[in-house]
């Protein structure tokens, strides 16, 4: 990331400068007016001063705009001054992010502006509709593009067809996922996931439903022995269930726990609810337990976090092995679509989504159609 702070008499002398220097690909990032002093402070003269950014990468620069005779510059040329700008290398990967999804917007602006003049109101409402959602901007952009090509073929889509058009747009592109129906095929079910996002209650309503309408036995281990509380709730869980449970603080006792419940169809794994931002505590966690053993591993995320966390998360416990999504809290939440953003972004289905506290009521069996529906639900808000 190259940053630079520049000093000039105009905007757009200031422009040009930046341009010349930094390339088209250049952005903006603050500007506002100053003033300088001369004559020690008695005449004063108006100018701008522009903080400008560029990728590190490899700028064409218009060999035009370069093109410097040798000879002395007029007089009257005025001098801008530049600096070299210090920038906090922890702060730049966000920064480049945000540059490179406002270069996506620039782009949007200038495609907008070759569309036909006959499109209708109400291709900008979903157009404006889908740029509130969680989808990434490139693909809410990708999405108005496809519709204006579907819209150019007939010039005449009511909003409600624009709607299926778009429905058939996301189906396609996440048509090669797979959304497993049997998430009973291995013994081991563990969840895993951030605190708050309720892990312990949503195993619940997994195993409540696997003995209720499967008729499967089932037993409980819990690793979380951070939280007390945790481990009481499942206790009383699998007194209901009438199911035994297994307390393990490390990976021997969770060796003789899976030996202790081998006989029963199904094993549900309680993982401790952590910080997960921190690569430290998935270690810990896959110190204790053996993902790579026969078992089916989902990550449970809460539809009430925002995109950027839910990324983070998945990255960090990518290594260990997930399965499927698992989202909850969708009763706490208007806003639904980046469940849909983040499968269509991992490539990994979602098997459940859980819209309330009830068990073992409030446990939804997730495919895509659903997905995308709740998606489309959104954009018409």
């Amino acid at each position: 990331m190259k940053v630079k702070k520049y000093k000039a008499s105009s905007m757009q002398e200031a422009m040009n400068q930046v341009r010349a220097e930094l390339g088209d690909e250049a952005v903006i990032l603050n500007s506002k007016a100053v003033k300088t002093s001369k004559f020690f402070g008695l005449v004063t003269k108006k100018g701008v001063e522009v903080i400008a950014a560029v990728d590190e990468e490899p700028i064409k620069h218009n060999s035009k705009l370069h093109h410097v005779p040798d000879m002395e510059p007029p007089k009257q040329q005025s001098i801008v001054q530049q600096e070299q700008f210090s920038f906090d290398i922890s702060s730049q990967k966000e920064l480049i992010e945000n540059i490179q999804e406002m270069k996506r917007m620039m782009k949007g602006l200038k495609s907008a502006n070759n569309r036909d003049s006959q499109l209708p109101d109400h291709f900008f409402d979903i157009e404006e509709s889908l740029q509130r959602t969680e989808l990434p901007v490139d693909l809410s952009e990708a999405a108005s593009e496809y519709l204006y090509q579907e819209w150019l073929k007939s010039k005449n889509m009511s909003k409600r067809q624009m709607r299926e058009t778009l429905k058939h747009y996301f189906m396609e592109r996440i048509e090669q996922v797979d959304f497993e129906g049997n998430i009973y095929k291995k013994k081991f079910i563990s969840l895993v996931g951030p605190t708050g996002v309720g892990k312990t209650t949503t195993l619940a309503k997994l195993a409540a439903n696997a003995v209720l309408k499967h008729g499967k036995s089932v037993g409980f281990i819990t690793t979380d022995t951070y939280r007390i509380a945790a481990i009481e709730q499942l206790k009383t869980y699998a007194s209901i269930l009438d199911a035994p449970i297994e307390v393990c603080y490390n990976a021997e006792d969770f060796q003789v726990a899976k030996s202790k419940l081998a006989h029963l169809d199904l094993v549900f794994i309680d993982t401790a609810g952590r910080n997960f931002l921190n690569e430290e505590f998935v270690r810990d966690l896959q110190e204790v337990i053996d993902f790579k053993a026969e078992m089916t591993t989902f990550l449970v995320l809460s539809l009430t976090s925002k995109m950027t966390d839910m990324k983070k998360i998945t990255d960090q416990f990518w290594k260990v092995g997930i399965q499927q999504f698992i989202f909850t809290k969708k009763d706490e939440t208007a806003e639904s679509s980046s469940m849909y953003a983040m499968i269509e972004h991992y490539k990994i289905g979602a098997a459940f989504i859980t819209n309330g506290q009830s068990v073992p009521e409030d446990l939804q069996v997730a495919d895509k159609e659903l997905v995308i529906t709740d998606l489309i639900e959104e954009i018409k808000k």
